[in-house]
């Protein structure tokens, strides 16, 4: 039962975090480079690696705790469904917008996490 709490927490601390990006990174063109979804899931994903790879995450906090974190803050923090639902919207105002937000998100989303990978491993070193 814990973990649920722990996830449900989560995902409302995560819920209010992605909106606060929508209103600090609004635009009122549907059109426009979506700028919100792009900031929220590259920077999820560079949170989500790096609480995975660091030791003092996985080995301070209690189960519960780390399935909150990452399942429930992370995981409401960053979104799939608006994400393809912007390309959808991108791609019949201006196909190689579309095209291009698409390939950002999943290439700056790679990089994110490899730099969360690195650092989290650069912080693990220097503890021992």
């Amino acid at each position: 039962m814990k973990v649920y709490v722990a996830v449900g927490i989560g995902g409302i601390i995560g819920s209010i975090l992605r909106y606060l990006i929508s209103v600090l990174f609004w635009t009122e063109q549907l059109a426009s480079f979506p700028w919100a979804t792009y900031i929220a899931n590259i920077t999820g994903a560079c949170l989500l690696t790096f609480i995975l790879f660091q030791p003092f995450f996985v080995q301070k906090l209690s189960p519960a705790v780390f399935v909150g974190v990452t399942t429930g803050l992370i995981g409401s923090y960053t979104t799939f469904s608006t994400l393809i639902l912007e390309v959808t919207i991108l791609f019949n105002h201006d196909m190689s917008l579309a095209l291009l937000y698409t390939f950002a998100t999943i290439l700056g989303g790679l990089l994110a996490s490899y730099s969360g990978y690195i650092v989290a491993q650069l912080m693990s070193k220097s503890e021992v």
